[in-house]
């Protein structure tokens, strides 16, 4: 018998049918509101019994932390992986940037939304949404650190305004893409490149300091 996924798992635990039962429930999730799908729902999108299901997953909020933990497992490799030999720091950034917020069907901006209005009642799910920014801001620091002493970076940027700020851009554009269905993908993505690559030679820290 499967294991039934708590709200702490390893990506470890994760099987084919998992996995088809977590992209399910994305697309419930998405279409109904995280509150008013049920579980009946995602086993009928899934192609199995609501019985079945069970056995993989015991609850709604077990479900959403298979999502998170999935979410937070690739992030962490992604962002693990920024090297000076892959490039200059921007242009991966670039690309992790359309991986994650760009390429993904609109409904998973749709389900963010969601969860992020939960985490504000919900402690469980605001530390889920932790973990996972956590995850970001620590691949992307040690990133940052070797891009200022190889030079690509101004030595005097302001690490963690710049961080701050480049995480709130890609949320409003996470917001705005969940709530317009006319948003302007591509458009929207190069003002926010253009202002990540200028906010990375003008946010700088105040003279002898850094």
């Amino acid at each position: 018998m499967p294991p039934v996924i708590p709200a702490s798992w390893s990506e470890s635990t994760l099987s084919e049918r998992h996995i088809r039962i977590l992209d399910a429930a994305e697309r419930v999730f998405a279409r109904a509101g995280f509150h008013a799908a049920t579980m009946q729902d995602v086993a009928a999108e899934a192609g199995m019994s609501p019985g079945n299901l069970y056995r993989y997953f015991s609850s709604k909020d077990a479900i959403i932390a298979g999502m998170a933990e999935r979410d937070r497992s690739q992030i962490a490799e992604d962002f693990g992986s920024l090297h000076p030999k892959n490039g200059p720091l921007l242009d991966q950034l670039e690309e992790l940037a359309a991986k994650h917020l760009i390429r993904p069907p609109r409904e998973k901006a749709v389900i963010c939304l969601q969860i992020w209005a939960e985490a504000a009642r919900n402690p469980e799910m605001a530390s889920m949404c932790a973990d996972i920014d956590g995850t970001v801001m620590q691949g992307l620091a040690g990133a940052i650190t070797e891009a200022k002493a190889n030079g690509e970076l101004p030595a005097r940027l302001d690490d963690h305004r710049f961080l701050l700020a480049v995480s709130m851009l890609a949320d409003g554009f996470f917001c705005r893409r969940g709530m317009d269905p006319a948003f302007d993908d591509a458009f929207a993505a190069e003002t926010f490149f253009r202002a990540m690559r200028q906010l990375a030679q003008t946010m700088l820290l105040p003279e002898g300091e850094g």
